[in-house]
């Protein structure tokens, strides 16, 4: 008995090494032979088919939050559509592919089991105008160009500054938190139009315009506030470029 067992064991052993060494040898040259990948592209093929069979396609797939964009774009974007493999899904592409449309600001593309795909968007406030190359373009509060502007739009903020200048948009929102510490300045505010030498020039809603220094903007908008707040006479242009002077063009006619 004790003979015939440690027989039975050999022969395991023995048949056990030489199906590793037939599988290791068959490995080594579908390796060499570089058929690997369509060795592992065919199971795959069969897994996701044998899947598929099975009922794990997409059925659904939901578009939520797309109120400026048509959902027709947004679902080109993502790339997924009803009876893909839902385990195949590249959710990583879809939602980097997403978040490359117009008014996309972030993107989340999930699964949700067992058959639908949930798109969900969050669009771009807007923050300015922005003119360039003639054209005027909605911008982000980080200065990223939205979309064109289109003035039959009806649901954009009435209160949206131009913005004028090559990098104007890029500094856009470094000159709105300076003036936005001065309110009465800041509401009055129309256009900001920016020089290659980094400078602005402020527009008011009544054609007012306000030169500013390339520095010490706060020194300077409180000695334009205080000029507001002790005279009456309506001056067309105030100069702020240089920091021991102010330089008052009056408007025609002067309103006493």
């Amino acid at each position: 008995m004790r003979a015939a067992t440690l027989s039975r064991s050999s022969m395991l052993r023995f048949s056990a090494s030489v199906l590793f060494v037939f599988f290791a040898l068959a490995f080594v040259a579908l390796w060499l032979g570089g058929h690997l990948s369509v060795v592992r592209d065919n199971v795959d093929a069969f897994k996701r088919n044998q899947l598929m069979a099975m009922g794990f396609t997409v059925e659904r797939i939901d578009v939520t939050g797309e109120g400026r964009l048509n959902e027709a774009d947004v679902r080109a974007a993502v790339g997924i559509y009803e009876g893909d493999y839902f385990f195949g899904a590249d959710l990583r592409r879809a939602q980097s592919n997403t978040e490359s449309l117009p008014w996309v600001d972030r993107a989340v593309v999930r699964r949700l089991w067992p058959n639908r795909i949930v798109v969900q968007l969050v669009e771009t406030a807007p923050y300015a105008l922005y003119q360039k190359d003639g054209q005027l373009h909605l911008t982000a509060y980080d200065g990223e160009i939205i979309a064109p502007y289109d003035p039959e739009a009806g649901d954009l903020p009435s209160d949206l500054r131009l913005f004028i200048g090559d990098d104007a948009a890029q500094h856009a929102q470094s000159i709105s938190e300076t003036l936005q510490h001065h309110p009465a300045v800041w509401a009055d505010t129309d256009v900001l139009t920016r020089y290659p030498s980094g400078r602005w020039d402020v527009t008011f809603r009544d054609g007012r315009v306000l030169r500013l220094p390339l520095t010490d903007l706060d020194a300077a908008l409180r000695r334009f506030v205080a000029l507001k707040t002790h005279t009456t006479t309506r001056y067309a242009i105030v100069d702020l470029r240089l920091a021991d002077r102010m330089t008052l063009t009056p408007a025609y006619p002067i309103d006493a």
